[in-house]
């Protein structure tokens, strides 16, 4: 009895569990084993994916054979599809595969779709060798190694796309944020994990763009698809230490049944208090985990939806309600926490079309610059490399002042 006693307080008390299913011992799972290994794979898959995307552009000039605006055009259109599979990711992993099978699925095909580059790029497109650089021009291509140059970029991009939503929240659900020290870890977590990503980031735009500028195309691929490589081998390696939410089911219809079920009682007066609103008790009738959100006073016309009228179940009949008709309180709180952050995400829209031109206009206008200072030659894509320093030294300050 002692012993089961003391396993139950050593639970995570957020709900996770571990990759049995089982609820989740803190001692044996996530905290910093997990975490460091997380942060490690995000450095080198960043360096991957960066050792294609930071190049891309001068790849599609040098080599393809494309002119300077419709390069910069194909390397949007490439970034534009990353982001969208990245709302793929998140779905199948909110859904149905959960974080960690997510990650690893599309870690895999990341590593599949680098692996392809390389291949096709020192067998069939850097000819003759050496070319690419500012001097050597490479000679034609067929439509098949043009067809397997873009299936592979954009296995690249569906494999990063879908791995980069899901990896950041999976490292953070290693921390037990009801746990007092473990939450203050998962605020610290977020600035250790983008600081990893600058610092791989900071590899490709120098070292692996160096390489690269001079005409070392393959090897600059092969280097990141080998990075890649061990950045899935590392997270495979913490698999017994993970810990895990289970998935909730399909956030969209969540979010759709909340709006539904308010819209049909518009005419419903709004209690001033939210005691008398629906609420399950547990998991009984939830996919939230048991994990509740308490009543807040903001966009109250959805309050609407967890308001019980006749037409809907009891609470005493213990029957589950028709999630269309009726919604709990954590439901509509989590819909309210979405509409929040509307304003938060519609700010990044003016950033992220500026921030998007440093992969392809930025690097198409250093290599028109002069780009030696003295002896010492300087690779169009590390004009990028400012932000990336300046991103590093602000997250110090932010931790430490």
């Amino acid at each position: 009895m002692k012993k089961n006693i003391t396993e139950e307080e050593t639970r995570t008390l957020d709900g996770t569990v571990d990759r049995h299913g089982r609820p989740a011992i803190r001692r044996r799972t996530g905290t910093w084993f997990a975490g460091i290994l997380i942060l490690v794979n995000q450095g080198l898959a960043t360096l991957a994916f960066f050792g294609v995307g930071v190049n891309l552009v001068l790849f599609l000039t040098r080599v393809m054979g494309q002119d300077n605006a419709e390069a910069a055009n194909s390397v949007s259109k490439w970034t534009g599809t990353v982001y969208i599979f990245s709302l793929l990711g998140a779905f199948l992993s909110d859904s149905y595969w959960g974080r960690y099978k997510t990650c690893a699925i599309f870690q895999a095909i990341f590593v599949v779709g680098l692996v392809s580059l390389s291949l096709s790029s020192y067998i069939f497109l850097v000819k003759p060798a050496g070319c690419g650089d500012k001097q050597t021009p490479c000679g034609s291509h067929s439509s098949a190694q043009l067809g397997l140059f873009y299936l592979s970029i954009y296995l690249i991009a569906l494999g990063n796309g879908g791995y980069q939503p899901n990896i950041a929240t999976f490292g953070a659900d290693q921390f037990d944020e009801e746990n007092s020290r473990e939450g203050h870890y998962k605020v610290a977590f977020f600035s250790y994990f983008y600081l990893a990503l600058n610092l791989g980031s900071l590899f490709s735009n120098t070292i692996l763009g160096y390489f690269e500028d001079k005409g070392m195309w393959a090897l600059g691929f092969w280097a990141s698809a080998g990075s890649a490589t061990l950045a899935l081998v590392l997270f495979l390696v913490g698999t017994p230490r993970y810990r895990h939410f289970t998935p909730r089911g399909n956030p969209l219809s969540r979010f759709c049944q909340v709006v539904v079920a308010a819209a049909r009682k518009w005419k419903v007066e709004v209690p001033e208090s939210g005691e008398d609103l629906f609420e399950v008790s547990g998991k009984e009738c939830s996919n939230n985990g048991g994990r509740k959100i308490l009543h807040t006073h903001g966009f109250k016309f959805l309050d609407r939806a967890a308001i019980i009228t006749s037409k809907e179940c009891t609470m005493q009949a213990k029957e589950c309600h028709n999630p269309w008709r009726i919604c709990p309180v954590t439901q509509v709180e989590e819909v309210k926490c979405v509409l929040r952050l509307l304003p938060i995400w519609l700010c990044t829209i003016l950033y992220s079309v500026v921030f998007t031109q440093m992969a392809s206009l930025f690097v198409e206008q250093g290599a028109a610059m002069k780009t030696t200072i003295s002896s010492f030659h300087i690779p169009p894509a590390s004009m990028s490399s400012f932000d990336i320093l300046s991103v590093v030294t602000f997250i110090f300050v932010y931790r430490q002042v």
